[in-house]
């Protein structure tokens, strides 16, 4: 068995707790290298996983470390710069989301792994989740009838709210961070549109709700913020033949108990609910058979890791594929995200051009 030499970028809170242990554990992994720039971070991680190499710089890392795969797991800002960087030095990618903030660098992305015979696999991880996957084969089985109405939820209070951070959240809150929309909204915008399919059109209502925010725990307790992104933002997106999505992606919700998803059909209904025993509920409406009610589907579902997108980048390497996590969805996404934005400013209805 071939064993991927794998170097990461941006060695923070998801990638100490997540992605460097998980990938320790895959039998055709070799984390050679990790990268931050903050020394410390870097040294940390090296020191506490056994990593071999460690840098505060990417450029040294691709220059002196024969890694073959690169993960990206730094701050928003940072990912087109360092995802660029490492598809011209050669090497493979698994970012997380998002890939790059806007199209044209997306596109960029995209043109530069296909002239160099590359593979980009783009977070979040959800078209890997076997609930949603589960969900999928539902509706296209046609067992729900016509999808009429998908609503999403992905907000909570914020970054600085209930997350425990060592370096400083306000990133979050500025212009480049891309605020709630960014960090949030794309994972309802790659769930919606991996059930349902690419979108047509895009209308948004967004804007910064809470002008002051403290945070509540970590290195940074007590600072304040004074957010330059948008905190608070609702989308309602168009898939076509009258079949529509509602998102409400904000910082604003400090508790819910509403379902994270539900997909409305001409015969039933698949709620999500978080903290319950089985996945997701469904209420089917099947006259042929004289059945209607609500009922838990018979289903056994794996738990998958967070770092599923790397182990499926592998494969798709060595198996000559796409990844299940293109970065043509990517790029959809981030389409639909920078025209929601521009809905918000305009006040209008805009269309949509990608597909994946």
């Amino acid at each position: 068995m071939k064993r991927w030499k794998v170097g990461l970028v941006g060695c923070g809170t998801i990638a100490y707790h997540d992605y460097l242990p998980q990938m320790l554990e895959m039998p055709n992994v070799d984390v050679v290298a990790v990268c931050d720039i903050i020394p410390e971070r870097a040294r940390r991680c090296a020191e506490e996983f056994h990593i071999g190499e460690w840098y505060e710089d990417i450029d040294e890392m691709l220059e002196k470390s024969d890694i073959e795969i690169l993960i990206d797991t730094a701050p928003i800002p940072a990912h087109f710069e360092i995802n660029l960087k490492a598809l011209q030095a050669g090497k493979h990618l698994y970012s997380q989301k998002p890939i790059a903030t806007t199209v044209e660098e997306c596109e960029m992305l995209i043109n530069e792994a296909r002239k160099r015979n590359l593979k980009i696999s783009a977070s979040p991880i959800h078209m890997l989740r076997p609930d949603i996957k589960e969900a999928r084969r539902i509706i296209e089985s046609g067992l729900l009838g016509k999808i009429s109405l998908a609503k999403c939820s992905v907000s909570h209070g914020g970054p600085e709210y209930f997350q425990f951070r060592d370096t400083d959240p306000a990133w979050f809150y500025q212009v480049d961070g891309g605020g709630a929309l960014l960090d949030l909204g794309v994972h309802a915008l790659h769930i919606l549109t991996g059930l349902l399919g690419p979108a047509k059109k895009v209308s948004c209502f967004s804007g910064i709700s809470e002008k002051r925010r403290i945070a509540r725990s970590g290195s940074f307790d007590g600072k304040e913020i004074v957010p330059e992104a948008d905190d608070n933002t609702v989308l309602l997106v168009d898939f076509g033949d009258s079949t529509f999505g509602m998102i409400d992606s904000t910082y604003c919700v400090k508790a819910s108990k509403s379902p994270s998803l539900e997909i409305f059909g001409s015969r039933g209904t698949i709620t999500f609910l978080e903290g319950q025993e089985v996945p997701f509920v469904m209420f089917l409406d099947n006259v042929e058979n004289n059945v209607r009610g609500w009922m838990n589907p018979v289903v056994n579902l794996p738990k998958i890791k967070q770092s599923c997108g790397v182990q499926d980048l592998i494969e798709a390497i060595e198996n000559d594929r796409e990844p299940t996590l293109k970065a043509e969805h990517a790029l959809h996404v981030i389409e639909i995200i920078g025209k929601a934005i521009l809905s918000s400013k305009e006040g209008k209805t805009l269309e949509l051009k990608t597909i994946f």
